[in-house]
């Protein structure tokens, strides 16, 4: 298996790279996600089925990477309360993860401690020398949220393997995976009733790492192109409208409205745009504008998994924009200032 790329760096392939369950940018295996109770019954079923069309990404003090998935698949099936979310990613690696219904868009991760396998250490013992190795991660926290067709798995917890001569090693890592294009799975009814009180997120500035890629094909190349930077994520709350304004990241910029589901969780309002970094195409003969352009939001959802912030979105560079057209995927990896 290939080892990862890093974010920060484009990549161009005809087809996608592969670390573990990562494509162009390298990743990891399935996730799942925590949150808070907010007193809330399900007031209908969660959108149970199978999705596909998925993009990830890993970030821990080692490995910062992210990319789609090609032929990777999320099936998420409910009894009861209680929803199973079964990922196999690109290489064939399955996780499965229980979650607990929230409303009818969330889940927490219950319980928590389950283990996830198809992560990847790695042992650096001089300059370029550097190896990866199988780990698994122990979610200590996580969500799971859908928001207009699109599936949001948030995973935050410890990775842990043994890195050949640099022996066990272990770091705090977050993951986010996101899949579309749900097939089957007719939702099954639950428990009405809905709770009356407002959920109130944490709000203030959060410090934060982005994990953007961009997929697109031009003059018959598939381009896949991951990128990063850091900047500040300033989140505000009235009423149940929650404002998320990013700055200070020359890859991405803007700010989104969402709507407030649970006191760790909100999903994007629809019809928002955000300004991200065009980095395709590429593998034509000349480089990317890299011009930030507008991005066209299709669905976005913000949960707080333990001690990390992620916002994660999905959507199409409009006509605007230099790389009119590209599919993009993201999120912001945040902790509290």
């Amino acid at each position: 298996m290939m080892p990862p790329r890093r974010l920060g760096s484009a990549c161009a392939i005809p087809t996608l790279l592969a670390l573990l369950s990562m494509g162009c940018g390298g990743s990891l295996d399935s996730g799942g996600g925590s949150v808070a109770d907010s007193g809330a019954v399900a007031t209908q079923a969660f959108p149970v089925g199978t999705y596909t069309t998925c993009a990830q990404g890993v970030h821990d003090n080692v490995i910062n990477s992210a990319g789609f998935q090609s032929g990777a698949v999320l099936t998420l099936a409910q009894t009861g309360d209680t929803l199973t979310a079964t990922y196999v990613d690109q290489n064939g690696a399955s996780s499965s993860f229980e979650f607990a219904q929230a409303t009818s868009t969330t889940a927490a991760l219950a319980p928590t401690g389950q283990t996830a396998s198809g992560f990847s250490t790695m042992c650096v013992q001089g300059p370029g020398d550097e190896g990866f190795y199988p780990a698994v991660m122990g979610a200590a926290a996580g969500a799971l949220t859908y928001d207009r067709g699109m599936v949001f798995v948030t995973l935050d917890g410890v990775v842990q393997g043994e890195a050949g001569a640099c022996g066990t090693q272990s770091t705090p890592a977050s993951f986010w995976l996101l899949c579309e294009d749900r097939q089957g799975g007719a939702p099954s009814p639950s428990p009405a009733g809905a709770s009356a009180s407002t959920p109130q997120l944490p709000v203030g500035q959060y410090a934060c790492s982005t994990q953007l890629e961009t997929f697109d094909s031009v003059q018959g190349i598939d381009n896949y192109v991951a990128a990063g930077g850091s900047g500040t994520l300033t989140l505000t709350q009235t009423g149940a409208d929650v404002t998320a304004e990013y700055t200070g990241d020359s890859t991405l910029a803007g700010t989104l409205v969402l709507t407030a589901g649970t006191p760790t969780t909100a999903s994007a309002r629809a019809s928002q745009t955000l300004t991200a970094a065009c980095d395709v195409p590429m593998g034509t003969g000349g480089a990317p504008s890299q011009t930030p352009g507008p991005l066209t939001i299709a669905a976005g959802s913000l949960a707080v998994v333990g001690s990390t912030l992620i916002l994660s979105f999905a959507g199409t560079s409009d006509a605007r924009s230099s790389c009119s057209g590209a599919q993009m995927a993201g999120s912001l990896i945040c902790s509290k200032q």
